[in-house]
């Protein structure tokens, strides 16, 4: 029986915190592929050209907001997990109410949200 391999799409714009999911996601069991993407933009043309099974989405970013990407997907029908992670826990409700999966604070859920990436890869 062949195991599905997933793929992941990051989308932080601090160097250091984006490395730092890449590198604690990189190697989960199940992953295909881990992108990295800095801004708004940038994340819409990955999601053009790869499905991704599941996103870790910051919201500030310097193009916009990640609510606007957050919406834009459930529009599109995406059948994607959308993980938010941000400082910003006062948009946490707004988050839940357009359509992501759950909301991880950055300032003290780190190991939480990759232990939740990794039982959404395991199903």
């Amino acid at each position: 029986m062949a195991t599905t391999k997933h793929n992941l799409l990051l989308i932080e714009d601090d160097f250091c915190i984006g490395e730092k999911l890449y590198n604690s996601t990189k190697d989960l069991k199940n992953i295909h592929t881990v992108h990295l993407a800095v801004n708004l933009q940038e994340a819409k043309t990955r999601l053009m050209q790869t499905n991704y099974n599941v996103i870790v989405l910051d919201l500030n970013l310097p193009d916009g907001n990640g609510i606007e990407l957050l919406k834009w997907l459930r529009e599109k029908n995406k059948l994607v997990k959308v993980f938010v992670f941000s400082i910003n826990i006062e948009l946490k409700r707004m988050c839940l109410k357009n359509g992501a999966d759950a909301f991880f604070d950055k300032s003290q859920d780190f190991d939480l949200l990759i232990s939740e990436i990794s039982n959404s890869l395991s199903l």
